[in-house]
């Protein structure tokens, strides 16, 4: 993959449903824009952006830059803090307010968002309730930038961490952690073996029930669509085993528990 560092200086078009986004960058050491695609949930205007993915050449649009994994960073200058504040992304500051807060707590103004924000009353015109609307827009969006990290890290694609974004809201981090399957029965386009994929990252355990279980449904799910309206017990075991790498008494184990509990 390519990469591609620099400055998010517009945002052209953004979908909230699937964080599809058309956006245009400044490029480190370079004097012109570029327009980047891609699914970017979270992303705002003045804040710098290491991206990989490849060129392509759109019929209609020209050359862009498809980007497949990215990272943000918070930007560092006075100015940069003021077009990133003022660029829509938190409910209450518009230009005029986040000129008045860069410039009330300069370089620092990063730093008394995430630490000191009951400070943001020192600012002219922010009254008690506008400060607390600001302190959990603000919340709101450091925790979207940390969800994407951490699903982008564990090599989750970029449109697939969106959806589970959607899915689960502020709960995202601790579903993925604790139960990474039920990706795979709540989320479109998220299966078994992709599931499976997140939750060996994760460390889950090769013979875990949480895993054998998932691989048991996946395993009758692929049963159906081979035309069968059940498997027997010892096939079921036996086609678990294969599919899971563990051994089939291991199977049958987590088998009998589910047929006692019904899960």
């Amino acid at each position: 993959m390519t990469r591609l560092d620099g400055i998010l200086e517009r945002i052209t078009f953004h979908s909230e449903q699937d964080g599809y986004t058309v956006a245009r960058v400044q490029p480190r050491d370079k004097n012109h824009l570029v327009t980047i695609v891609g699914k970017l949930l979270g992303v705002q205007v003045g804040e710098s952006v290491e991206l990989e993915g490849r060129w392509v050449d759109h019929p209609e649009h020209g050359r862009q830059f498809e980007v497949e994994r990215y990272r943000t960073v918070l930007p560092a200058t006075v100015e940069g803090i003021r077009r990133y504040l003022g660029s829509g992304l938190i409910k209450g500051i518009g230009p005029v307010m986040a000129k008045r807060i860069a410039e009330t707590f300069g370089s620092y103004t990063l730093h008394v968002l995430d630490h000191e924000p009951l400070r943001l009353r020192e600012v002219s015109g922010l009254g008690p309730k506008r400060v607390d609307r600001i302190i959990h827009a603000w919340e709101e969006q450091q925790q979207i930038k940390a969800i994407m990290l951490f699903l982008q890290d564990l090599e989750i694609a970029p449109g697939l961490a969106v959806r589970i974004y959607k899915q689960y809201g502020e709960q995202s981090l601790s579903v993925v952690q604790a139960t990474p399957y039920r990706l795979a029965d709540d989320v479109y386009g998220i299966g078994f073996l992709t599931a499976d994929k997140i939750a060996q990252a994760l460390g889950i355990p090769h013979d875990s029930p949480q895993r054998v279980g998932a691989g048991l449904r996946y395993t009758l799910s692929q049963a159906s669509d081979e035309g069968h309206c059940f498997l027997p017990w010892d096939e079921l075991a036996e086609r678990g085993a294969e599919l899971l790498g563990v051994a089939e008494p291991v199977v049958a184990a987590t088998l009998g528990a589910i047929a006692i509990t019904r899960e």
